[in-house]
C-alpha cells in the first residue's frame, strides 16, 4: 500500500519517471495539481514552466539551471572566473609579515591568509596584530561583503599559539609582547 501512495503521489514527469499503468486519470490529475502548486510556489513567475523539465536528471544539472540556483535568482549572475587578487594593506599603508591580505577586484571580497607554513601557522602576538589589523580594514572597507580567513600550505589550517614562543609570561615576541590575544582577535570581529 504505502509503494502504491508513493506512486501515485509521485511528481509526473513522464520523460524521466514511468507512470505505472494501473494509476488512474484521476490520480494523475492530482498529482500534477499538487506538482503546479509546488513549482508555482518555488519558481519565481517569470521562469518558463513549460520549456523546463520538471525533475532535474542530475544535482549537477540541478546546481547549474536556473529552477535549482536559488543564489543566482537572488543575486544575478556571477563570473565563473576566479578572482583576481590584489595585495592589500591597513588603512595606514603598513605591509605584513605573519598574514597575506588581499582584496579581489571588483567582486568584493577579502581574504586573510595565516603565512607561517613552517610552523603549520600558529599563531604568535604579531600574527594576532596582523589579523586585527586587516579584519579592521575589511570591516571598514564598505565594498567588502565577505572576508575569508585561511592558512597557507597543506599541513595544517593552523594549530593554535606557537609553542615556541612560549615563555613564563605567555607568548613572547620580538616586541616583547607577553600576551596572546586570540580572545580580544575572536570577540572583536566575531560578527564583522
Amino acid at each position: 500500500m504505502c509503494a502504491r501512495m508513493l506512486q501515485r503521489d509521485c511528481l509526473k514527469a513522464s520523460h524521466l519517471i514511468p507512470v505505472p499503468a494501473y494509476l488512474s486519470a484521476l490520480s494523475m490529475d492530482a498529482a500534477e495539481r499538487r506538482l503546479a502548486r509546488v513549482t508555482a510556489h518555488l519558481l519565481p513567475s517569470s521562469f518558463p514552466l513549460a520549456s523546463a523539465p520538471l525533475l532535474a536528471p542530475s544535482p549537477a544539472a540541478a546546481s547549474s539551471s536556473p529552477a535549482g540556483d536559488s543564489y543566482r535568482r537572488v543575486h544575478g549572475d556571477v563570473s565563473s572566473e576566479p578572482p583576481e587578487w590584489r595585495a592589500a594593506t591597513d588603512e595606514d599603508g603598513k605591509g605584513f609579515v605573519d598574514i597575506i591580505y588581499e582584496k579581489s577586484v571588483g567582486e568584493g571580497i577579502a581574504k586573510i591568509t595565516i603565512n607561517r607554513p613552517d610552523r603549520r601557522n600558529a599563531f604568535r602576538p604579531l600574527t594576532v596584530k596582523e589579523l586585527m589589523r586587516a579584519f579592521s580594514d575589511a570591516r571598514d572597507d564598505s565594498s567588502i561583503g565577505v572576508v575569508i580567513l585561511t592558512g597557507k600550505g597543506s599541513k595544517a589550517f593552523c594549530s593554535g599559539g606557537d609553542q615556541a614562543l612560549r615563555d613564563s609570561d605567555g607568548y613572547v615576541d620580538f616586541d616583547s609582547f607577553g600576551r596572546l590575544n586570540v580572545l580580544d582577535l575572536q570577540v572583536r570581529y566575531a560578527f564583522l
